[in-house]
């Protein structure tokens, strides 16, 4: 089984610092954000990890070589930005197994293994890994009715389920994305309408760095780790 690492976009919500580097290659801590990744995928059994850019290849030939951990590695540049669906049907379009999907941008802690496990035997098209999220909004929340108002939620909590960022599609998938440039949860949809068994998994944990306040604050969190330098 082959696994994807789909990291063709432009990093626009991380400018400045992905101006320079391609975001998967900013570091967290001592290790790239695209190793962290690695690290995870290759405590498992995949024959091969195919990561999809589109752009700055020098920078990952800098970083990263035909193999990673014992399991090879193909970096695949695609010309131009097809977003997340367009670049997964560019790149997996000879895939005929089930596969593996991870986003460049978000760090999972999660049984891949399991996942698999779950996907196969509910006969799944797609499984979408999912994060439970809890957050507390900064306001009040005010519940009106013509005018008037009805209640009044100081500052409540939210809890939601949020798409982390990983996949597990069988082949079949891909006819479910056109040839040009097209979004994840487009394709999804697409599958659901057409009443194939999207599922979803949710994983230990999640941390989002996609956006400059996510990272900045992930950053943080790694460099703690190493203590104070004297």
């Amino acid at each position: 089984m082959r696994a994807y690492i789909l990291a063709g976009g432009l990093g626009t919500r991380l400018y400045p610092y992905s101006l320079i580097l391609p975001k998967p290659l900013l570091t967290l801590g001592s290790k790239t954000i695209i190793e962290h990744i690695l690290d995870w995928l290759t405590s498992y059994n995949f024959e091969e990890i195919i990561i999809a850019i589109s752009g700055r290849k020098w920078a990952y030939d800098l970083v990263l070589k035909d193999s990673y951990k014992g399991t090879k590695l193909k970096i695949n540049c695609s010309e131009k930005p097809l977003g997340t669906a367009g670049q997964l049907k560019w790149v997996a379009k000879d895939e005929h197994d089930t596969f593996f999907v991870s986003y460049s941008d978000s760090l999972i802690e999660a049984n891949i293994d399991e996942v698999i496990k779950t996907h196969k035997k509910n006969s799944a098209m797609a499984t979408v890994l999912t994060a439970k999220i809890k957050e507390k909004l900064r306001y009040g929340v005010i519940e009106e009715e013509k005018g008037l108002i009805k209640k009044w939620k100081e500052k409540p909590e939210l809890h939601y389920r949020v798409a982390a960022g990983a996949f597990v599609f069988e082949p079949e998938f891909l006819k479910y994305i056109p040839d040009q440039k097209y979004g994840m949860n487009n394709a999804v949809m697409n599958a659901i309408k057409a009443k194939e068994k999207v599922l979803i998994y949710d994983v230990k944990s999640f941390v989002d760095v996609g956006n400059l306040s996510y990272y900045r604050k992930a950053a943080f969190e790694f460099a703690e780790k190493f203590g104070e330098i004297p």
